[in-house]
């Protein structure tokens, strides 16, 4: 198994570094999602997730014009099937607009991206609780 979470979510550089525990924990929370739906169970079948966190989808639309992007409200993905592997874009700006349950949230947007990944290979859905 590789080295590391399958999953990782980072923030853009624009963010201040003081989210880094937040970032740790949401982490360790979705990696125990996709472990007890027994996401990990085939060594040389796992998906991996490279989540950023961004103030808004805007900010990176050049990068979402090129590739084979899905773009939704709050979030945009880009799964490479060759490397089981997903990019993803989770905007903030709104869910701080509205100022409570940001984490429960974010938490949202990402089992939404894995979930629509998972799907495709047949894997039992996560729940964002």
């Amino acid at each position: 198994m590789q080295q590391g979470f399958p999953i990782t979510i980072t923030a853009d550089d624009r963010f201040s570094s003081s989210l880094k525990p937040l970032l740790a924990k949401l982490e360790m929370w979705i990696n125990f999602q996709a472990l007890k739906a027994d996401w990990y169970g085939k060594e040389d079948h796992i998906l991996t997730f490279d989540f950023t966190l961004v103030r808004t989808l805007d900010d990176k639309v050049e990068q979402l014009t090129s590739g084979n992007w899905v773009v939704e409200p709050g979030y945009a993905y880009h799964y490479e099937s060759s490397r089981l592997n997903t990019i993803a874009f989770i905007a903030v700006d709104d869910l701080l607009e509205r100022g409570t349950g940001i984490e429960q949230e974010i938490k949202s947007r990402l089992v939404a991206v894995a979930n629509a990944v998972g799907q495709q290979h047949g894997l039992i859905a996560l729940i964002a609780a």
